[in-house]
This record gives C-alpha cells, structure tokens and sequence, in this order.
C-alpha cells in the first residue's frame, strides 16, 4: 500500500477539504505517495500543489458523470498508469463515478467516507456499489453511520466493510495553546463574568438565535457573563443583533467575527454552548472544546451525544428549544464542579479523537497495515 488518490471536486473550503488535506499531508509524511484530482483553481487544488501532492486538474463530478464513459475511462487509465493502491471518495456524485472505475482498474481499495447524517436512497446502483464494488466504508460516528444505512436492505453492506474512523484533533494545539490575545481585555469582560463561547459560522445550520432567545431567561437567574460569537460572519449577525435589542440583551454578547486563534479562545473560556439543529458527524468545534478541556452545553443536533455525554461531560438540550437550551445553560452555571466535566472532556478527548488516532485507525482498520 504506497499511492493514495483523493478524488474532490468542490470548489469551496470546508470541513471535508480540510481533512482531505490534513489527512493526505500526514499520510504523506508517513511515506504514502498522495495523488489528488480537483477542480482546477479551487482552493483544494491550489493548497495541493503547495503541499507536493501530484494534482492534476478534472471537471466537475455531478450526479451523471458516472454514465459518462469518456470519463469512466479517464479515470480507469489514470488508476492503472499511477499504481493507485486506495482511493478515497466522499461525495455521493464521486462514489459512484470513482466506485465504477475502481473496480474496473483492479483498485485495491476503494472507500467510499461518509460524514453526513443522511440515509443512502436504496436505489439499485447505490445496493450494487456498495456490495460488489467498494471495499470500505467509513463512517466517522456510529449515529453517522446507522443513519447512512437506515434504509439500505440488510446483508447488502458486509459488516467487515464498515470501518469506524473519528475525526481526530492534534492534541498538542489544544492543552497549552499560545495565549494570543487576552480576551477579557480585548473585549472589555470583567474578571467576575463567564465566559460563554459558540463557535460556528453564524447561519441557519448553526442557530444561534436559539442561544440568543435563551438568554433573558438565564438572566433572570444570573447576570455575570458574556457569550462570544466566534465565526464568520454569515449574513445572519443584523438579524442576530436586532434579536438582542428586542430582547434587551445586546450588552451581553459578542460577535468576534472570524479568529484563527480558536485554541487561545478555548483556554480562556468557561464552557462551550452548541445550539445546532443538525450536525453532519462529529463537528470539528465538539473536538476542540473536549481536547481544550472544557464542558459542553449543546443541543442534540442529530450526532452530538455521541461526543456529549448527558451529566458525563456536558449537558443535551433539546433541539430548537430555548427554554431547554436556557436550563442546562443554569445547570451549568451552577454547577460547582463544572471543572471535572471539562477534565472528563479532556479524558475522552485524548482516548479517542487524536489527529495520531486517526491517522492509525486508517492506517490499521482501512490499510490493514500493523503499526508498531
């Protein structure tokens, strides 16, 4: 097992990009050859090169283009002329376009990684790929995994082919990061107040405005802390800051817009709150906050808790339920031993959702390689 092939044809910069390449640089570093096909331009294609990956450039793969046979037969001819060992694919567009030319070139192992909380359609060609031509299937959670396959007849997927692989966090970034900024002093936070953090894009996936609404509830019962708004700005931060002033609670949150200094934020905040209404698998934020050592309030969101352990390490909310989202907010708060569900966080964390981890689970669950 040498050369890996990442197949990506998105244009965007997102969660899957980025552990495409953070995968294929450590991947790299442990003496695999990384072959990358991409759409010409995008950022994943650009950072590719940077990083020394073989990238060539390809068109878009939608939904048809596995009924192509011109580019069927592109890839079954790039397959064999570079000695591809695994090919990873994500997107249900590229698993059936790369499932089909991988099997045709004798691939050894084709993986299809799924990380959206959705089922499969049981259509004919998705029962046919997923018995007879992919080799593995990754999930990154169980709750990922069982909603993948909800609808696909049993025995059609041999369970030997379901891997289990988290995303994993480097550990060394989180548990004494660089304190880059002093936020209490950049954001004028008293030395009395929590600190609160959210971290997410601000858009309707993330739902901040369930956090927003719980607020003058919490209020009523404690009034020393301030809640950051930690992502980028996504449209919504107008309508997020006309909320707070119906609501009379401008005074107590911030938006900081985008920061690259997320592991600094953690190691100065008091708790995580997470009011998602879906999550596709395990949310890099989730990992990061466990790794830093912090406690969780977060809503179910669909995956979240497989991460969040109700009383273990954090507390569950129900989804879209402000009052819900507000109690466990005062749990929290009032939990005198909140330290020791942030050092169970820590705990789990590094049991479980190491970058290192990961990178030997692929290793040994979906190379069958033995690792010293």
């Amino acid at each position: 097992m040498k050369n890996i092939l990442i197949i990506n044809t998105g244009t965007g910069w997102g969660g899957l990009e980025a552990w495409f390449y953070k995968t294929a640089a450590a991947l790299q570093k442990r003496n695999y050859t990384i072959f990358i096909l991409a759409q010409s331009d995008s950022e994943f294609y650009n950072k590719s090169i940077e990083q020394g990956f073989n990238v060539t450039g390809i068109e878009h793969i939608g939904d048809g283009t596995f009924l192509n046979p011109f580019r069927i037969h592109f890839l079954v001819n790039y397959l064999k002329n570079n000695s591809i060992d695994a090919m990873f694919l994500a997107q249900s567009s590229h698993f059936k376009y790369g499932s089909i030319a991988g099997k045709i070139a004798g691939t050894e192992k084709i993986i299809y990684r799924r990380a959206i909380a959705k089922p499969i359609k049981n259509k004919f060609y998705n029962r046919l790929f997923l018995k007879y031509f992919i080799t593995d299937f990754m999930s990154i959670s169980k709750i990922t995994r069982d909603m993948n396959l909800k609808d696909i007849p049993e025995g059609v997927l041999d369970k030997s082919k379901q891997k289990l692989v988290y995303k994993g966090v480097k550990k060394d970034n989180f548990l004494n990061p660089e304190l880059k900024s002093d936020i209490r002093r950049e954001y004028k936070i008293k030395d009395n107040e929590l600190i609160l953090v959210n971290i997410g894009r601000l858009c309707r996936q993330k739902a901040q405005q369930y956090l927003i609404e719980a607020l003058p509830k919490i209020l009523k019962k404690h009034q020393n802390f301030k809640v950051l708004f930690v992502g980028k700005l996504g449209g919504k931060e107008n309508e997020y800051l006309e909320l707070a002033k119906e609501l009379g609670i401008e005074d107590k949150i911030i938006f900081t817009g985008f920061r690259n200094d997320i592991p600094s934020i953690l190691k100065q905040a008091d708790f995580m709150v997470h009011t998602a209404i879906y999550e596709g698998g395990s949310p890099w934020v989730i990992l990061e906050a466990m790794m830093a050592g912090l406690p969780i309030v977060s809503t179910e969101a669909i995956t979240i808790p497989e991460f969040v352990q109700d009383g273990v390490n954090g507390y569950i909310a129900e989804n879209k339920n402000p009052d819900d989202i507000a109690a466990k907010v005062i749990k929290m708060i009032e939990n005198k031993e909140r330290a020791k569900l942030g050092q169970e966080s820590a705990k789990i964390a590094a049991d479980k959702y190491t970058f290192k981890k990961m990178i030997d689970n692929i290793e040994e669950k979906i190379f069958e390689q033995k690792l010293n």
